[in-house]
């Protein structure tokens, strides 16, 4: 009796594919192996089985099959390849019994079909050596990290990953940080693993070559482990640490008003206009400058000007207001020799001065619509010809507008071009009028005394005078005052309206329902503040504006508006 008499029904009906080897040859083969091979059954029969072993691994099964029949020590399990009748090459594990077949010792051997576990590993492998490469060529430190703080895998900046060896792989978090790290970063993990969220932290360390900041990144990964990824970012903490004390300094210079020259204030609004001024000196954004006649809108707009990048360009200040409509474009774009009558000279423009520098463009409310089409081109990029020329001149300029006006107001009234106001008005900057920083007058009469005084004392303002000052409306802000105080000085008198009485206010609003808006009840508060000034000196204009601190023509312009002749 043997295996072929006594098993044969379990083994053709088996889900194992099934082959007796008996002397290197194939004696027998189940259906299951028959269907795996795609060989007839008699076409496998009596043939030598490395005639269907991948060449390869010929060697190896036949040391083995030889050993196991000689009853020496081998795998009880192990892989190789075999080839079909199609010619493709599918991975087998074998398990192989002695048995006997005729009468003699033979193999008995089981094939379990492994080709897709084994091109899952090979995957796996070729994507653990991808990524074995990525992380050796990325120039951080990358650890592994369990739960507990130890750490299992470190790869320095220079590549290579470490197992269980120097400096750090087996180490703990807390042998090499300092407590407060430590407990930093044993949160971080604990935070990684229970929101699995990528935290964040910084911290210094002692190297030879000095102390060095580390941005530390932890990721948590399957199971308990984080990936900690360590930065260098010391040259980034030199660069911000250099920004910052430079920002720093600025920022002493322009709340000290050393930078900014003049510009004097204390109080909270002039407070929040240096820091406006500081950070729109900190990029190249057009800027408008809003606040009344008298402000300092010219002053703020040099102050930006010279805290910027571009203070070594020039600043070119102009008052659209005085450019009369026909020498708009001259003025603005420049003109060449024989343009006109009179062109004897190129002559460059507003534009091409203030090249890699600032122009500050005052009034700007008064440029008609198609000049503002024609500059609007110029700033942003399209570049212009001068008046008679051919070539195209194409200026780096940052335009800081001012205006006493509300520009919204005159795009709704079709005075203003909707993209020019958008395109210069990136960076707001508004200045309270005097009335709105009483508490910054004493500050200011003194610069004045200081600046229009003679001799080594200064002149002194009494008590009673300065009430006065600090009772008045100051209608022409700055400007007013600082007249007021050059007349005091020279004149050792101070000229201002009396006080306004009953009389003298406009009227209340005898009907009753919605209030006023509060443009119209100052506009009419202005207009007879004007008349009363008009009427103190004799309906002396220009005096007028003086006392009011307004340019002649800034007054003829309210006059007309208000209708008074």
């Amino acid at each position: 009796m043997g295996f072929e008499t006594d098993n044969l029904p379990l083994f053709e009906n088996s889900s194992d594919a099934i082959i007796v080897l008996q002397d290197g040859i194939i004696r027998n083969v189940n259906a299951n192996a028959v269907k795996v091979l795609r060989y007839a059954a008699q076409e496998l029969v009596d043939r030598p089985y490395g005639d269907f072993v991948h060449p390869d691994d010929v060697a190896l099964v036949d040391s083995r099959y030889r050993k196991r029949m000689n009853h020496e020590p081998v795998p009880q399990v192990y892989p190789f390849r075999l080839i079909t009748k199609d010619g493709d090459i599918v991975w087998f594990e074998i398990h192989a019994i002695e048995i006997l077949w005729g009468g003699r010792p033979a193999s008995l051997t089981f094939f379990n079909n492994i080709t897709e576990r084994v091109r899952a590993q090979e995957a796996l492998q070729k994507s653990e050596k991808v990524t074995r490469g990525i992380l050796n060529a990325i120039p951080d430190t990358i650890i592994r990290i369990m739960e507990s703080g130890r750490i299992t895998t470190y790869k320095g900046p220079e590549g290579t990953m470490v197992k269980g060896k120097a400096p750090y792989a087996g180490s703990h978090l807390s042998d090499f940080l300092p407590r407060e790290k430590f407990e930093e970063a044993m949160a971080a993990i604990g935070q990684a693993l229970a929101h699995h969220t990528v935290q964040r932290f910084e911290f210094k360390w002692a190297e030879v070559r000095g102390t060095q900041w580390y941005e530390a990144r932890i990721i948590a990964l399957a199971g308990s482990e984080v990936l900690g990824i360590l930065r260098n970012i010391t040259e980034r903490k030199r660069q911000e640490r250099a920004l910052t004390e430079r920002l720093q300094h600025l920022e002493t210079r322009v709340k000290q008003s050393h930078a900014m020259g003049t510009i004097i204030g204390r109080s909270k609004p002039m407070q929040e206009v240096l820091e406006t001024i500081l950070k729109a000196s900190r990029t190249s954004a057009h800027v408008i400058v809003y606040g009344e006649s008298g402000t300092g809108k010219e002053l703020v707009s040099k102050a930006i000007h010279d805290l910027s990048d571009r203070a070594g360009g020039k600043f070119v200040p102009v008052n659209c207001a005085a450019i009369p409509e026909k020498l708009m474009e001259s003025e603005f774009f420049g003109y060449k020799k024989g343009a006109f009558s009179g062109a004897d000279r190129d002559k460059k423009g507003l534009l091409e001065l203030a090249d890699r520098g600032t122009l500050f463009m005052d009034e700007m409310g008064e440029i008609d619509l198609n000049m503002q089409a024609k500059l609007l081109r110029a700033i942003e990029g399209g570049g212009f010809l001068p008046v008679g020329g051919r070539e195209p001149v194409y200026p780096d300029i940052r335009i800081i507008a001012a205006t006493n006006k509300n520009p919204e107001e005159l795009v709704k009234r079709g005075r203003m071009r909707e993209d020019f106001f958008y395109r210069i008005s990136v960076i707001p900057v508004t200045l309270p009028p005097l009335r709105d920083r009483l508490e910054d007058l004493p500050f200011l009469i003194h610069h004045f005394l200081e600046k229009l005084g003679t001799g080594d004392q200064l002149p002194v303002i009494p008590s009673h005078v300065m009430s006065r000052l600090q009772a008045h409306h100051w209608p022409g802000n700055i400007r007013e005052l600082q007249n007021v105080i050059h007349r005091y000085i020279t004149m050792n008198r101070i000229d201002l309206p009396a006080p306004a009485t009953h009389a003298d206010l406009p009227p209340e609003p005898r009907e009753k329902g919605t209030p006023r808006p509060l443009s119209e009840v100052l506009a009419e508060a202005e207009k007879a503040h004007i008349l009363r000034t008009l009427e103190a000196t004799r309906w002396k204009k220009a005096r007028a504006a003086e006392l009011l601190g307004l340019h002649r023509k800034t007054l003829f312009r309210k006059l007309k508006g208000y209708g008074i002749e």
